[in-house]
């Protein structure tokens, strides 16, 4: 399956992004931006993750850190949730 790359610069336009904002994203490790002749990209994958940061950050006055935690958490949920899924089908098996 080939990887979509989307350019930084239209991210930051289309959805009214600072520019610093996604390098502070990026320097602590929440999404990862690729860099091509002087120019940054985004994996289409990214996308998604990136608007709920910059929600959180912009419509929620939520800081770089609570974003980290936020994230944190709802992995941790994900991942529980997961869990308790596996439980109720291996319970079904037996």
């Amino acid at each position: 399956m080939k990887t979509t790359w989307i350019r930084v610069s239209d991210i930051c336009k289309s959805h009214q992004i600072e520019i610093r904002f996604i390098h502070e994203l990026s320097e602590n490790g929440l999404i990862e931006l690729f860099v091509e002749e002087e120019e940054e990209f985004l994996e289409e994958e990214q996308l998604r993750p990136l608007e709920q940061f910059a929600a959180w950050h912009y419509d929620l006055d939520i800081n770089l850190q609570g974003i980290e935690v936020a994230r944190h958490l709802l992995t941790k949920i994900e991942y529980l949730q997961a869990e308790v899924e596996r439980l109720r089908t291996d319970k079904h098996i037996r």
